[in-house]
This record gives structure tokens, sequence and C-alpha cells, in this order.
């Protein structure tokens, strides 16, 4: 299972990969996210126009791309990127707005340095395969976070394509699925005993918690950092869940939930290992 790869206490997951010091998503935000010490990744997975599981946060593709002025796509907007073929996202360039826009500033701050660049300049939005070959090489945990794909009820494709490529690839053990749309996760326990799940939770918590994650068979609940709080940490992990909470980068917060034994999923994870 996919906790029996990490630590009981004190777990720093990053976010996206280490996307203060690489762009999100990236194989080089995943590269330094194993390299600064974290201890397993979260990423986001969407399905392209013909059925490919890609690896990419937004449901349009202008922000962390160069989509915009490609000259092949520039007039197809709003760029949704369930609208682009697997192919015809490769094609774009995820990386260089990192260095135009310095979202965390570690550019100016010279955390990023120049001969990091240039491997920004190279990144390719990645497949699902292969970050999951990477994940099998380097023994390196994922927490897949499945994207709500605004399908209609009951249309759960991309559940079924996920599950069996981590059969196919042999991962099972590495991936964490979660998800906002609980719906994907019971299909996935439908589908499989041994996927481990980790269930969402943004403003408010789903009713009967508890007997909510039982009915998962869930292994983790991951609430948003406004919504966590220390009777609830310890309520859940009496009754047998690891918590992660996200997005923590405030380092006074990580320390005090690292404390009472709550996971950070967080965009500085060289600030934590």
């Amino acid at each position: 299972m996919f906790f029996d790869n990490l630590p009981e206490n004190g777990l720093i997951c990053a976010h996206r990969g280490a996307r203060s010091i690489a762009p999100e998503n990236t194989l080089l935000a995943l590269k330094k996210a194993k390299e600064c010490g974290a201890h397993c990744w979260e990423t986001d997975v969407r399905m392209s126009k013909d059925g490919e599981l890609v690896i990419f946060h937004d449901e349009t593709l202008e922000r962390t791309t160069d989509v915009t002025t490609h000259k092949a796509f520039r007039n197809r907007q709003p760029w949704y990127t369930d609208q682009f073929t697997a192919s015809e996202l490769r094609e774009l360039d995820p990386g260089s707005w990192f260095l135009r826009d310095d979202p965390f500033s570690t550019i100016a701050s010279g955390e990023v340095g120049t001969e990091e660049r240039e491997a920004i300049c190279s990144q390719k939005i990645l497949l699902l395969h292969e970050i999951l070959e990477f994940t099998k090489i380097h023994r390196f945990p994922v927490n897949l976070e499945l994207k709500d794909l605004k399908t209609p009820p009951d249309d759960v494709t991309i559940v079924d394509r996920l599950i069996n490529m981590l059969q196919e690839t042999e991962t099972m053990d590495l991936v964490l699925l979660s998800s906002f749309r609980h719906e994907y996760l019971h299909r996935a326990r439908a589908l499989s005993q041994k996927i481990a799940i980790g269930v969402l939770a943004e403003e408010q918590h789903p009713p009967n918690l508890i007997q909510y994650l039982d009915d998962l068979s869930a292994a983790a609940y991951h609430p948003e950092e406004d919504i966590c709080d220390l009777g609830l940490v310890n309520d859940l992990r009496r009754a047998g869940f690891r918590v992660n909470s996200w997005t923590i980068n405030d380092i006074p917060r990580a320390r005090e939930m690292l404390a009472v034994g709550v996971g950070i999923i967080t965009d500085w994870p060289q600030r934590f290992t």
C-alpha cells in the first residue's frame, strides 16, 4: 500500500512537484521534488481529446503554456485542455511562462540558477505513463489527483483508464488516488480493493466524516488547511486514517501541523526537508 512507503509522521508532499523552483507538473518539477527530499509528490490528471491521460492542472491551457502565441493554436480559444489531442498538447511549451512570470519570486531571489533556465524551457506536458515509469524506477510515490472533467453523472471513463494503467505498469502500491469528485473515488474502489484513496475536501467536511471514509475504505483524508483543526486530526488518526492538508507554505503553520502528525502538501518542499 501507498503509505507503507512513507513515514508515519513528518510527511512532506511536493504540490505539483517542487513548483516554487520549477514549472508545475513538469518532469523538472518532479525531479526537483525528489532531489530536495520530499517523501512523495502530488500531481493532476486530465484526459485529452483522444482519451490519453495527461498531467495538467488547469481546465484551460493559457496560464502555464504558450498556447496563446502558438501559431497552430492561437485561434482555438478558450483553449480547453480536453479539446486538444495528446500530440497537440505535447507541442506546447509548459515551462517558459515560469521564467516570464516568476510566480514564487525564486528567479529574482536566485533560488533558480541560470544553468536551470535551459531545462525549464525544454519541458513538455507529461503523459501519465511517463510519470508512472519514473515512479516505478525511483520508488518515488505519487498522489494522483483526478480533476473533475465536468462530464455527466456516471461518466467515470477517466477512472477506468487510470486503474487499468496502474495495473499494467504494476505501480498500484506507489499511488494514492484523490479527487474532489468523490464519484471517481467510489468507482476506483469498485474496480480495485488495492488502490489507496485520499478524500479531498474544501470549505466543509462530508457529513458523518468517519463513516464516509470507512464506506470508501479510504486511507487518508485531505482537507483544505482552513478546515483542518487539531480535534479533527486526533479523531481521524484514532480511527486509523492519515491526514494530509493542503496547501501549506507558511513555516510556523507547517511545523504546527507536522507536530500533530499531519502530512503537509506544500509548494516549498525544499524548506521542510
